[in-house]
């Protein structure tokens, strides 16, 4: 009898492993975007540790790859400035905003659920990609892609991030979950 609970934990603990990563994506395309307009990124001050500099580098790539062009790191020199943000966080702790007086008005990390992790969740990998027009302010492109993981890590998912956060810009706006076989 004890063997044969060894035995299910183990299988459970494969088949926790052996499940899907769950990416939640958030896509927001407030106008059309311009066919070819050119971008400058905008680094947040002080030291950016080597993985954001890899994010900025892999969401660079994927919108020149797209048409945008890349004007520089003046952010007077793009038609669109690019904000990015990478966090490697407890999955455990959810994020929320609020308001000026502390209440809590909005989730914008949740804690794990059995919709969102197919397995374990210790980790929460997330990237955010706002574009800006420059002149006005308004957003043009938000995006946001997320993913649980046990095991993996933030540069082995990033790849991934990036090309989920960056799918809206193709015209597919709205949040959705797709999943997809690596390394939990």
């Amino acid at each position: 009898m004890i063997r044969a609970l060894g035995l299910s934990a183990a299988l459970l603990l494969l088949a926790g492993c052996a499940s899907p990563v769950v990416t939640r994506i958030d896509a927001a395309v407030p106008a059309p975007l311009p066919a070819r307009s050119s971008f400058a990124v905008v680094t947040p001050p002080g030291d950016t540790t080597l993985a954001h500099r890899q994010a900025i580098d892999m969401v660079s790539a994927a919108l020149t790859q797209r048409g945008w062009m890349m004007a520089g790191s003046a952010p007077e020199a793009g038609d669109h400035l690019l904000y990015i943000t990478l966090s490697d966080r407890p999955a455990t702790a959810a994020l929320q905003a609020g308001d000026d007086a502390g209440k809590a008005s909005a989730v914008i990390g949740p804690a794990p659920d059995r919709k969102t992790t197919k397995g374990c969740a210790r980790r929460d990998h997330r990237l955010a990609i706002r574009l800006t027009d420059r002149v006005t302010g308004a957003d043009v492109y938000s995006g946001s892609a997320a993913e649980y993981h046990c095991r993996a890590a933030l540069d082995e998912s990033l790849p991934h991030l990036v090309a989920s956060a960056l799918d809206g810009l193709d015209g597919s706006p709205g949040q959705r979950m797709v999943e997809r076989a690596g390394v939990r």
